[in-house]
Order: C-alpha cells, then sequence, then structure tokens
C-alpha cells in the first residue's frame, strides 16, 4: 500500500501540475471564507488563532527564509502591538480601529532601531541577542503594573466596531482572515521584486553572501532593516487584533516561548515559502487543541509538558526527513517519482 501511494501521489501531481495546486487552494479557500457559516464557534475560533499565528510566521518567512536574518522576537512586537493598541483605546479612548493601525505602527517604530542595532552581528549569536530582547520586553511588562496590569493583564479592552447580524468572533474571524491575505500577497510580491532578488543575494542560509551582495552594490544594513521592520508590523498589527479579540491580555501570552513557538511554524511549514506558514501553523495550533481536548481526557493533568515534547518531536522530524517543511513535500514526492 505504501509503494502504491509513493507513485500514485507524484502521478497525480504531474497530472494535473500548477493547475491542480490553484484548484486546492481555491476550494481551500471557499471552504476557508464561508466557515462561519456551517462550523461551529469553536472551530471559528481555532481558525482565527491559526489566522493570527500565520501572520506571525509569514514575518518570519521574509525575514529568516528570504533575507537569511535568524529573530525570536516576534512575540515581541506581537506584544508592542496589543499592548499600544490596548493602552490607547483603554486610557486615553481612542477608537478601537484607530488604536489597531497605532499598534502595528508602534512596533514597526520599535524594531527601526533595534533593527539596526541587532543585524550588526551575524550567525547564531543573533538569535539569542533576541531571545533575550524578548525576555526583557516580558519583564518591563510584567513590571510596570501601573501602565500595562503588570501580570494580572490589562482589561476592558474595547472590540472592533462589528457590522449588525454578526457574531463577534464571526466578524474577527474575517479581519484576521483578511489580514493574512494582505500579509500573503505582500509578501509573495515582496519575494518576486527587485528588493526580494537583492535579500536573496545576501542570505548566508541560502548561499548567498553579505559580503558578495555589498561589492554589487547592495546596502545590506538597508535591507536588512527593512524587511525586520515590515515582519514587525506584520506582528504588531496580529498583536493589535488579538488584543481587541480577547479584550484582555497579559504578560505569558508574548513571552519568548511564544517566540519559539512561531520560529517552529515557520521552520516544519517551510521558512522559504509564504504558504509554508500557513502550514505550519495549521499543524502547530492542531496539536496545540488535540492536546487539550484529549491529554486531560486520556493522560489526566496539565498538558503543557505533552505539547512541548510534541513541538519537538514534529521539529526533530521536520528537519531530520523535511528540512524544507512540510510543503516541500509534494515537490520531493514528484522528483522521487521521477527519479
Amino acid at each position: 500500500m505504501k509503494r502504491e501511494l509513493g507513485v500514485i501521489i507524484p502521478a497525480i501531481a504531474d497530472r494535473y501540475g500548477v493547475r491542480g495546486g490553484r484548484l486546492v487552494v481555491a476550494v481551500a479557500g471557499v471552504v476557508l471564507l464561508t466557515l462561519p457559516l456551517w462550523a461551529t464557534a469553536y472551530v471559528v475560533n481555532m481558525f482565527t488563532t491559526i489566522g493570527l499565528y500565520s501572520v506571525l510566521a509569514l514575518g518570519l518567512v521574509l525575514l529568516t527564509g528570504l533575507a537569511g536574518q535568524v529573530s525570536l522576537c516576534q512575540a515581541m512586537f506581537y506584544g508592542v502591538g496589543a499592548y499600544t493598541s490596548a493602552l490607547l483605546a483603554v486610557r486615553l479612548g481612542i477608537p478601537p480601529a484607530l488604536a489597531l493601525v497605532s499598534g502595528a505602527a508602534a512596533a514597526g517604530l520599535v524594531a527601526a532601531p533595534l533593527g539596526r542595532a541587532i543585524l550588526r552581528l551575524r550567525g547564531i549569536i543573533v538569535a539569542g541577542v533576541t531571545l533575550t530582547v524578548n525576555l526583557g520586553f516580558f519583564y518591563l511588562v510584567k513590571s510596570a503594573a501601573e501602565l500595562t496590569g503588570g501580570a494580572t493583564g490589562l482589561y476592558l479592552i474595547p472590540r472592533l466596531d462589528s457590522p449588525g447580524g454578526m457574531s463577534y468572533s464571526s466578524f474577527i474571524f474575517f479581519v484576521v482572515w483578511g489580514l493574512v491575505i494582505l500579509c500573503l500577497v505582500l509578501t509573495s510580491n515582496l519575494v518576486k521584486s527587485r528588493i526580494g532578488r537583492a535579500l536573496k543575494s545576501m542570505n548566508v542560509l541560502a548561499g548567498g553572501s553579505e559580503d558578495t551582495a555589498q561589492v554589487l552594490g547592495i546596502d545590506v544594513m538597508h535591507f536588512k532593516v527593512g524587511v525586520y521592520i515590515v515582519a514587525a508590523v506584520f506582528a504588531g498589527a496580529a498583536g493589535a487584533v488579538y488584543a481587541h479579540r480577547m479584550t484582555v491580555i497579559e504578560p505569558h501570552t508574548f513571552g519568548a516561548q511564544t517566540s519559539v513557538l512561531i520560529a517552529i511554524m515557520a521552520i516544519v511549514g517551510g521558512v522559504t515559502n509564504p504558504w509554508g506558514a500557513i502550514l505550519g501553523a495549521t499543524l502547530i495550533v492542531g496539536i496545540t487543541e488535540v492536546f487539550r481536548e484529549v491529554a486531560p481526557v486520556v493522560l489526566g493533568g496539565a498538558t503543557g509538558a505533552y505539547e512541548l515534547v510534541a513541538y519537538g518531536v514534529v521539529l526533530v522530524l521536520t528537519l531530520l526527513f523535511l528540512p524544507e517543511g512540510l510543503f516541500s513535500l509534494p515537490t520531493r514526492l514528484r522528483k522521487r517519482h521521477e527519479d
């Protein structure tokens, strides 16, 4: 049976090629966009969460997959967007929609000087520095209790204005996936643009070289900081939507563990492909939900430790057998069939 599938699947891929891929995407898009009409509230909320994580992972597709920069502080920018939007709405009474845009902009403003300082470094040390920055943000938010609510969180965040005749969860679902589509289009266009080609030329992870790029006249620091800002804006926008979705936020949501989880999503799905971000987010959120629903019944007790083990197993298996991520599986099967 296994051998037959190994022949059938690549044959189908050869038969339908790009058209088949587009058909799958179109069908998936229709199913997704009609989800609130037929799915339960639990499923709608789960896919809303998948959408938020997809936006966060798309930032890493740009930053790591395209530019070759390792970063473990996406959760910090997620938090900057969430807290900025929430504080503007709660403390100053600014309309939620305007606060949301301000949250995304604030993440970009924070990323500009931070990126210029951090991205002068090279190699794995950048991962350690960005992780430390994320930890610093966590403790800063936690200690500034009078402003942020500290460890107990910030409450009574106003909701976004939603149209009548639609539940708020359905409205947020469409907002989130509208944001996913916008970020996906921006990412795909950037990858194919002149800027994308410049970033690829200095991507050490893809065989490029920063030194060679500089010789060719490319302003390496300018492009690195630019893509760092774009990834931060993605995260800030997701954080702002999250704040107005939940109406309460607390520091642990934006801790270093979340940054690591986002990185796992991008790697597992395929950090070099924008669609891989969505696939990785879907898989990891799905694993989380399965453990939260099934593990207490089967294993008893808290599920956090089991979730971490599951993430680790998935990451190791992906790196061993699919180093380019799950999105590369059809291509690998087709090449194997051709060989």
